[in-house]
């Protein structure tokens, strides 16, 4: 065999070898890259890191929060529009609010002593959400609210704290008897002036306070006041 023979196999052994070579490197590119996109497969959408599962769990429990305070928001707000707007609601609606109009008359308890008549016709509200206790609204659209919760503030700041977002004017404490002080004022909701007069008690021993609120956008502040103190005489009874 010629010397120029051996040669050029020698050349075209070479080139085999490199050619091989790289194509294994091509196929363990292409293998590794298959890989990585199995991997992002799996990871997404329908695998999540563990720091990702719990962010959306913070952020689904502070979306809850959120429709939460609006539904209360919305439902305390439906008591200042009138009678006939209340009646215009289906009762799955009434419902969904945490609403009814009674059907006859209804005792409820504000404590182990006291307990409140609520006429048949009235709307009540009793879902104890936040510091609202209740909510009672007459045919006559006499709306009554009742608030309690533990505060260190003075009677006068704890209401005025209630009232902070309903642009509270002329307030004024009446009379004072001992740990209960009568409060008369003014707010606007939905559009609409409220004259209101509210009795407010201090808990004896502790900071807890509690005020009923009659308010009432076509009654005077006078007739307002003498509603509420019938309402109260008429239908509060406590235990001795």
């Amino acid at each position: 065999m010629s010397s120029e023979s051996t040669s050029w196999r020698t050349v075209l052994g070479v080139i085999f070898i490199i050619i091989s070579l790289l194509r294994l490197i091509s196929t363990c590119s292409n293998s590794n890259r298959n890989s990585n996109n199995l991997v992002n497969s799996d990871l997404s959408p329908y695998v999540i890191t563990q720091e990702k599962a719990e962010e959306l769990m913070k952020q689904r429990e502070v979306n809850n929060q959120i429709a939460h305070f609006e539904k209360n928001r919305r439902s305390n707000n439906l008591f200042y529009k009138n009678y006939g707007a209340l009646d215009s609601l289906s009762i799955m609606e009434q419902n969904d609010y945490g609403f009814s109009k009674l059907k006859r008359d209804s005792v409820v308890f504000i404590d182990i002593k006291t307990q409140l008549n609520v006429p048949k016709e009235y709307y009540l509200q009793n879902n104890h959400d936040d510091s609202l206790r209740m909510a009672i609204k007459s045919p006559r659209n006499l709306t009554i609210f009742i608030h309690d919760f533990e505060t260190k503030e003075s009677i006068e700041n704890g209401f005025k704290s209630l009232k902070k977002y309903s642009n509270l004017k002329k307030f004024k404490v009446e009379n004072t008897i001992g740990m209960t002080k009568a409060i008369s004022y003014q707010i606007s909701k939905e559009n609409k002036t409220f004259n209101g007069y509210a009795l407010a008690f201090q808990g004896k021993g502790r900071d807890y306070q509690t005020f009923f609120e009659f308010e009432s956008s076509t009654l005077s502040r006078d007739l307002v006041k003498t509603k509420a103190l019938d309402f109260l005489l008429q239908n509060m009874k406590q235990k001795k």
